[in-house]
């Protein structure tokens, strides 16, 4: 034992004296550069706008968040059995455009159209092209008013900005409010303002989708952060993917939702 105990203190008299060294700390981990994405885009032709390639965000919801198609559309559809082959076909939510193109005076064709939409299945949102219609929007849901999933409040070229007032005066009428724009659009129409972060983003990014192939994941294309949207609390809630896709006959852009936004 004395032995043991005479060779422990001779292996520790370099440190009692200053002559060894203690092992080094490793060296602590930089943090990952945060991304910057990109932010481009053009201005839109007539009822088209054109998304630029975008650049993959930082932040992705957990990957069991699941997703529904969605179509929207300005077309006058007059047959129920487009709506039953379109709920048939995997969609789930329909949005019209429900005011007389260039006025805010309710569309004679709203309530027709949502209520076949309704008797296929279908859930039902409405927009207006331009966003100061609002209330002339919800109203000409008549009494499909208190089932809109939402009113969305159009952010692209042409539109006036959007404000506060509009935000409130949607959900003053028990409607939710979502906001509809582009990280091509946005920055520059609204000096990429982060005020409307409490508002979910009902996001575009149009690609060459393929229908025959496609599947609903509102993180396709990957979202890019602007206006305060697409962090880890502000995911968007639907993202556009394709314009003018001729469904059944009619014309409607192809959109991807999180299931988790419609009630």
């Amino acid at each position: 034992m004395l032995q043991i105990n005479l060779v422990a203190a001779l292996a520790a008299l370099p440190l009692l004296l200053g002559l060894g060294t203690a092992p080094a700390a490793a060296p602590a981990a930089k943090p990952a550069a945060e991304v910057q994405p990109a932010l481009h885009g053009a201005p839109a032709q007539a009822a088209t706008v054109q998304e630029a390639k975008m650049q993959p965000a930082t932040v992705r919801p957990p990957a069991t968040s699941s997703s529904v198609k969605v179509v929207d559309t300005t077309a006058a559809i007059t047959d129920p059995a487009w709506f039953k082959k379109a709920y048939d076909a995997g969609i789930r939510l329909y949005v019209m455009h429900s005011t007389a193109w260039g006025t805010c005076d309710p569309w004679y064709r709203t309530q027709d159209q949502l209520k076949m939409a309704l008797d296929a299945g279908l859930k039902i949102a409405v927009y207006t092209r331009d966003a100061s219609c609002w209330q002339g929007g919800i109203n000409a849901a008549g009494p499909y008013a208190a089932q809109l999933q939402f009113f969305a409040l159009d952010v692209e070229p042409g539109s006036p900005p959007v404000t506060r007032a509009m935000v409130d005066g949607v959900r003053s009428m028990g409607v939710r409010p979502v906001i509809y724009s582009g990280s091509g659009m946005w920055p520059d129409l609204m000096d990429n303002s982060t005020a409307f972060s409490d508002v979910p983003l009902w996001d575009t990014n149009t690609s060459n989708l393929n229908y025959s192939t496609w599947s609903a994941d509102y993180l396709a294309p990957a979202p890019v952060q602007y206006g305060g949207w697409n962090t880890s609390g502000t995911m968007r809630i639907g993202i556009q993917q394709k314009f003018e896709h001729s469904l059944n006959g009619v014309p409607v852009d192809l959109n991807s939702f999180n299931a988790a936004f419609l009630k």
